[in-house]
């Protein structure tokens, strides 16, 4: 079973001592019924009854003793092997190349790392429970052995239908709970299109109307049937098991007596030992839905990390306890470039290239092109996001080698259109608030938000706004390299003049380089140079003509 392999697998040595304390308690709780039984026949006999009372608590505080201590063994080791799951992953992801986390899709990845991940941790409790009650089970039909080989075999037969129903029910369960994973993964992807799309679907009730009814609430109801039609399996092996179980009392109290020859007293011994595992039964058949959904969770995670693994054997592992030194240049230069976007359905992906170019330190270059003529893909193949199929990047001549890129990205401030916030200042160890907040105070942004604590008070700001806070961000951790990619395009008349003639000259006095994509024809005097790009090339090279 896919659940148990993967706890065998990740708990180790404190695994096995919860399964050996889980086992006692289990013992200790089918044997407790020989002392009841042992008790309830000796009540006039007061000395026994009072060495019977004791047995019961000395079982009955070992018995809640094993439990605790399964329970918070347990608790404690789910979570540490949820957070190494996590953080395994996540280190992974980190290390991966763009085009691979582009093409996965980030709702994928946190609906493992979230939603998935917590279900293998809220099912690990439940499962120790029920392995207890399972042990208590057997345990409690070895008492009927001694007790009537006859009554055993029957509660052989009632457990043996029990398993096969069990495993019938779990074999078309995996994969049905396979293929409701990725339903729902896939409804909670169009759960962010709302959110993300909010703005859009608002403006067009018909757009509004295609994405709700056309998309949305058809999975809902496809998710809904797959739940409905897994936990339905599930019932069926629910009602087996239920009825094997009253079989079995039905059998043991009518027929058995008339079956073999058996003492009555026997009889009622049997039947409140069937009685009392009634309880632990019910528990063991309520944990199969939970571990078959943690089975699918982990078989989406497993083939997720194996995917990341496939990703990175190729690649050249990356220290990230170490600062890569500055790389000092006077120019970097693109031979060659080429890159091709994986093909989708049989349909050749869009190749740019080959690019050659030249950025030399301390100038300006602007980056021209309509919408589709590989810009946004020039500025990743140039700060060394995407992997050039061929070609190659050369800092003062030196190839930039796949081990040096690290070093290489390390030169780069980057703002691309789909930029991301963070609400800390990351990899800035030493912060000088007062040229934060007097950046703040010049991106009109002082009264908007704060650096408080450690970290910004809050970011839900306007999308030219959040460019602002980008470019400050990107200003404060003094890269060499400033990289953006249509920074302008949200900005009011006064930031996109103050952008242009104020802070790209400023920092271009400091020794910055910058490299940046743009539309704006009433400041291209702004720029040393600017670049053409047309269907994937680079079509034009012009100087300013100041």
């Amino acid at each position: 079973m896919e659940f148990i392999r993967f706890l065998q697998k990740e708990s180790g040595p404190a695994g096995r001592k919860i399964a050996l304390v889980t086992l006692l308690g289990g013992s200790i709780s089918g044997l407790i019924v020989t002392v009841i039984l042992g008790a309830a026949a000796k009540t006039t006999d007061k000395g026994t009854s009072l060495r019977y009372l004791l047995l019961f608590t000395v079982a009955l505080a070992a018995i809640l003793a094993a439990k605790r201590y399964s329970l918070r063994a347990t608790n404690l080791l789910t979570e540490s092997i949820v957070e190494r799951l996590r953080l395994r992953i996540t280190d992974k992801i980190r290390r991966a190349d763009l085009l691979f986390f582009e093409r996965a899709g980030s709702s994928q990845f946190f609906s493992l790392l979230t939603k998935e991940s917590q279900t293998i941790s809220s099912t690990a409790g439940v499962a120790i429970n029920a392995s207890s009650s399972l042990v208590m089970l057997v345990v409690s039909f070895c008492f009927i052995a001694y007790l009537s080989i006859a009554a055993f075999i029957l509660a052989l037969l009632a457990i043996g239908v029990g398993v096969i129903a069990y495993r019938i029910s779990l074999e078309a369960a995996e994969p049905q709970m396979r293929e409701t994973l990725r339903v729902e993964n896939t409804f909670f992807e169009h759960i962010q299109h709302l959110l993300s799309g909010f703005k859009e679907l608002k403006m067009s009730a018909v757009k509004n109307r295609a994405f709700y009814e056309g998309r949305l609430h058809p999975l809902a109801g496809d998710l809904r049937t797959r739940r409905v039609g897994t936990n339905n399996l599930f019932v069926t092996t629910t009602l087996i098991m239920h009825g094997a179980f009253y079989a079995l009392l039905g059998v043991t109290i009518f027929l058995l007596p008339r079956l073999t020859t058996i003492d009555n007293g026997v009889v009622m011994k049997i039947s409140a030992v069937i009685l009392f595992t009634f309880g632990p039964l019910l528990e063991v058949i309520g944990v199969i839905p939970f571990v078959a959904q943690a089975s699918a969770a982990i078989h989406a995670i497993e083939t997720m990390e194996r995917t990341l693994d496939a990703e990175l054997s190729g690649a050249i592992p990356v220290n990230f306890g170490e600062t890569p030194a500055p790389w000092s240049f006077r120019e970097i230069e693109a031979r060659d470039l080429v890159f091709t976007y994986p093909e989708e359905a049989g349909v050749p992906g869009y190749t740019v290239g080959p690019l050659n170019f030249t950025l030399r330190a301390g100038e300006i270059v602007f980056l021209m092109g309509g919408n589709g003529s590989g810009k946004s893909t020039l500025l990743k193949l140039f700060t060394g996001l995407y992997r050039a199929r061929s070609g190659q990047l050369l800092v003062d001549g030196q190839p930039v080698t796949p081990a040096a890129l690290p070093r290489y990205r390390n030169m780069f401030s980057i703002i691309f259109t789909d930029f991301h916030l963070f609400d800390q200042l990351y990899g800035l160890s030493e912060i000088d608030d007062a040229q934060l907040n007097r950046h703040l105070a010049d991106m009109d942004l002082a009264n908007k938000t704060s650096y408080y604590e450690g970290r910004f008070s809050h970011l839900q700001l306007s999308t030219g706004q959040r460019k602002r806070l980008a470019l400050i961000v990107a200003i404060l951790e003094q890269k060499p390299l400033l990289v953006c990619d249509e920074w302008a395009a949200d900005q009011d008349p006064q930031f996109r003049r103050q952008f242009y003639e104020v802070i790209l000259p400023e920092l271009k006095r400091q020794g910055r380089t910058i490299f940046a994509a743009t539309h704006d024809e009433h400041y291209f005097h702004v720029a040393d140079r600017r670049l053409k790009m047309e269907d994937g090339q680079i079509s034009v090279v012009e100087s300013s003509l100041n």
